[in-house]
């Protein structure tokens, strides 16, 4: 993939590359110099991770980096010095002691080399690099010094010499001149020569090849010893000269013939391939796997995939006596397999390979192997969002794990898992103990990790004490971050303690009300009573006085009748008199699913069908009661109970989709919904991130549906969220609402960029522009198969429904910027919609921190953006 050119902030320092405005911040600029590696610029990156180590001194991965960066130019001794300071703090930092041993390897010190190797796989046994190193370390000795076994002593030549009598010495000794001497009469002392030094056989072009900057050295040593007034015998100076010169010569003739087999990195230039039928099977294969991990490492894994597959068939040809631990060769390239295909998104198949890796180590009692694909197979069910599979996998992991360092992501790993299935004490327990191994190392970015861990959990528990506690921990997380000059993880960490800050707020608001509340509704209820006594005394007096007019009517009535009588007929006539306890209606309980509409006359019932997605964020889901009101042109229906979804969905659980059918009145074009929960439950909060509602009009529908199961909703209704719904929330839809004949289904693919930090974890929304209007904002929050949005390097494929627009045009590609890392950089997007695809190249950040700051952007097709 073509590398970005961004366009850095104003107040970044410059480093070395083509921007003219500086960089200033540590991440940068290890971006930055780990760019330049890739690119092989090596000066350049040491100047980077130069710059790095100024703003953030004693940076153990700076110092790492620049010392991998040193041994490509050929300064072992700066390489080796950087990796000794990395290793200042912290004995047991892995990364430190791989590059101490190769700087020492480099140096041509392989006892030394071997010694730092085996203390690294002794810390971290899954990682590879510690064994290869191993291996070539040994190789390398023995290639020196030959094998033990074979060297053979035997006495040979004449040993008479050190038997002859001390009388040979006399004979030999010179009679001093006596008498008187002219001055200056004597010989001249004339300079003792030594013999010549053999000259070892082989080519000098060739030598010069294999020792690189080492045959300047042997040029000097050599013409040292030809000097004869330097190296004069039966001197002290002399005979120290030529014994170092000697000494010397010696070491780099033994590395020529070593290198002459080996070859070092530095003397390989020239060489364009590798014949593998020269090699040994094992030399072969080891040399295949160093180049797979580095190819993984790059994030090149479909070559790595190929390289991968390619080396298996290689290796199942061979039988065991051809190459020794072929089993557990064979199961290594299937964990680099499982890694690829993991990298690349295909997760069955990632599952696939690395539970061979499982089998074949425990087969043949692989310790290494075991825990490698444990932890591997939690990678991959993590990833997929199947956390109960990887807690279970990463605890039979955990008895295996045997550096602190090991167990301090271990337990964070698992602890995140917990989290995200809301079970929120466990996992703050995992982050403490996470947190208890880091400080045993001093990792600073581990303690960060689990700091962050527990205040999350405290954060979702959710309660007055825990959110303090949450608020606390997040203050020491920022102070971390601070120290790291880690401007982004700084930035996201001061969100997130706002957040808590207000939610605790509300809070404690909320508890005020409530105990103001329960204050109120006991004075109401003495007030009321009171009241009661006063109605019953007016009641009661009012009885008497009707009584007593109804007393008096009755004995007038009476006279009257008597009167009456003795002239007319008599006439019986009832009256009906108002009773006591007549009862009275209560306007002030309303019940659920009411309604109230300004047209009384339109009572028609129609089917509303609504969907509800939950955001799928961390701890999204609830398990309160949820009520919906909606608002229509002709009146509004409150307080619906959102329950008994007709898909087998769980009830609003995160990332699930629930769909409700609703028989209720209808209130016309609807302007707005409202949600809010009943604030109950373990955990009452809920993210709502998204709405649609489809209206059928009818009944005569209604009824056609029931009967025939003809899907006929005639309007979709789309509302974008994203949003916790704590208090009472009113949302608008996001565009007039489209009828279904005008919708039309589009397929959006996003490819994200595989890079440094490419992946985010915000909300991602696109806008389609046709020639017949526009699609409106629409998320892009469930991609086909499941599985982690935008990751580094992975490509996500989305099935949308809108409305119709024509042909495509443009594009508005946009994210909210929630979450740690929001930054995103996007290679591309694709748009199908109606037969036809457009394609959108980017290959640029959508990153608030990041060359223009824009977290949006406007595209068209096959036009790549400034």
């Amino acid at each position: 993939m073509p590398l970005s050119k961004r366009k850095p902030k104003d107040d970044e320092q410059s480093v070395a590359s083509d921007s003219k405005q500086p960089i200033k911040n540590v991440p940068a600029l290890m971006g930055e110099g780990e760019k330049f590696f890739r690119d092989q610029l090596y000066d350049k990156a040491i100047q980077c991770y130069t710059e790095a180590l100024e703003l953030s001194e004693g940076n153990i991965n700076a110092l790492v980096e620049r010392s991998a960066c040193y041994l490509k130019i050929g300064k072992n001794d700066l390489a080796l010095t950087d990796a000794e300071e990395s290793l200042k703090e912290n004995k047991e930092f892995t990364k430190g002691l791989y590059q101490k041993a190769e700087a020492l390897y480099a140096m041509g010190e392989f006892e030394l080399a071997l010694v730092f190797y085996h203390r690294g796989k002794k810390l971290r046994g899954d990682v590879r690099e510690f064994q290869l190193g191993i291996n070539k370390a040994q190789e390398a000795i023995d290639n020196c010094v030959g094998d033990p076994t074979t060297v053979k002593l035997e006495i040979k030549g004449d040993l008479s010499y050190f038997d002859r009598p001390d009388e040979d010495k006399k004979k030999n000794k010179k009679k001093m001149n006596v008498g008187y001497q002219k001055p200056f009469s004597q010989k001249q002392q004339v300079v003792q020569k030594r013999e010549k030094r053999p000259l070892k056989p082989g080519k000098q072009k060739t030598i010069k090849q294999l020792l690189g900057e080492l045959y300047a050295d042997k040029v000097y040593l050599e013409n040292l010893l030809q000097d004869d007034h330097a190296t004069r015998a039966n001197t002290k100076s002399g005979d120290a000269i030529w014994n170092l010169a000697n000494s010397g010569l010696d070491f780099l003739d033994s590395r020529t013939e070593f290198w002459r087999q080996q070859k070092p990195i530095y003397a390989r230039k020239k060489s364009r391939q590798t014949n593998a039928s020269s090699k040994t099977p094992l030399a072969y294969v080891l040399n295949q796997l160093e180049i797979i991990d580095n190819l993984q490492n790059n994030g090149k894994h479909s070559e790595s995939l190929d390289k991968s597959n390619k080396l298996m068939i290689y290796v199942n040809k061979l039988s065991d006596t051809q190459l020794t631990d072929r089993k557990a060769i064979v199961s290594n390239i299937y964990s680099n397999i499982g890694n690829a295909y993991l990298e690349m998104g295909k997760y069955e198949l990632a599952l696939k390979n690395h539970q061979k890796d499982l089998d074949i180590s425990n087969e043949i009692d692989n310790k290494e192997g075991i825990s490698r694909a444990y932890e591997n197979l939690g990678r991959v069910y993590a990833r997929n969002g199947k956390f109960n599979s990887a807690i279970e996998v990463w605890e039979k992991k955990l008895p295996l794990a045997e550096s602190d360092m090991e167990k301090a992501w271990l337990h964070h790993e698992i602890g995140r898992c917990h989290l995200e299935l809301g079970s929120y004490k466990v996992a703050e327990d995992f982050g403490q103990k996470s947190f208890e191994y880091s400080e045993k190392i001093s990792d600073d970015v581990w303690k960060l990790n689990a700091t962050i861990l527990i205040a999350q959990s405290q954060a979702k528990i959710g309660d007055e004490e825990n959110l303090t506690k949450a608020i606390e921990n997040f203050d020491k997380a920022y102070e971390m971050t601070e120290k790291q000059n880690d401007s982004k993880a700084m930035k996201a960490v001061k969100k997130v303690q706002d957040e808590c800050k207000e939610k605790l707020k509300k809070l404690q608001i909320g508890l005020n009300e409530s105990k103001n509340d329960e204050k109120n509704e006991v004075i109401e209820k003495k007030d009321e009573k009171e009241e009661n006594k006063q109605e019953d005394k007016v009641d009661d007096k009012n009885d008497k006085d009707v009584n007593d007019e109804n007393a008096q009517q009755e004995d007038k009535s009476d006279e009257n009748e008597i009167q009456q009588n003795k002239n007319t007929p008599r006439v019986a006539e009832k009256k009906e008199g108002l009773g006591k306890n007549q009862e009275k209606g209560d306007s002030t309980n309303r019940s659920k699913n009411s309604s109230s509409s300004k047209d009384s006359s339109k009572n028609e019932t129609i089917l509303y069908k609504v969907e509800i997605r939950t955001a799928n964020d961390l701890s999204s889901g609830t398990d309160a009661q949820v009520f919906m009101d909606m608002y229509g042109e002709n009146g509004e229906l409150v307080d619906i109970e959102l329950k008994d979804p007709i898909n087998d969905e769980k009830l609003f659980e995160r990332d699930t989709l629930n769909k409700f059918e609703l028989n209720l009145k209808s209130i016309g074009k609807i302007k707005k919904l409202a949600f809010i929960t009943s604030g109950t439950g373990t955990v009452a909060s809920w993210k709502l991130n998204s709405v649609k509602l489809y209206d059928n009009e009818n009944l005569y529908l209604y009824v056609f549906y029931k009967l025939f199961k003809v899907d006929l909703r005639l309007n979709l209704y789309s509302f974008t969220v994203n949003r916790w719904i704590d208090t009472k929330t009113e949302i608008e839809p996001d565009n007039e609402p489209v009828s279904r004949s005008e919708l039309s289904e589009f397929t959006v693919t996003v490819v994200t960029s595989n890079k440094l930090g490419a992946g985010t974890d915000s909300n991602v929304f696109i806008n389609i522009f046709g020639e017949k209007g526009e699609t409106g904002k629409l998320a892009l929050f469930k991609r086909d198969g499941g599985g982690k949005l935008f990751e580094k390097g992975c490509t996500d494929v989305f099935t949308l429904e809108s409305k119709n627009i024509g042909v495509v045009k443009k594009i508005n590609l946009s994210h909210d910027g929630q979450g740690i890392g929001a930054g995103w950089h996007v290679e591309k997007v694709e748009v199908a919609s109606n037969g036809v695809t457009k394609k959108f190249p980017i290959d640029r950040w959508l990153d608030e921190d990041e060359a223009d700051g824009k977290t949006e952007i406007d595209l068209e097709p096959d036009v790549k953006p400034n």
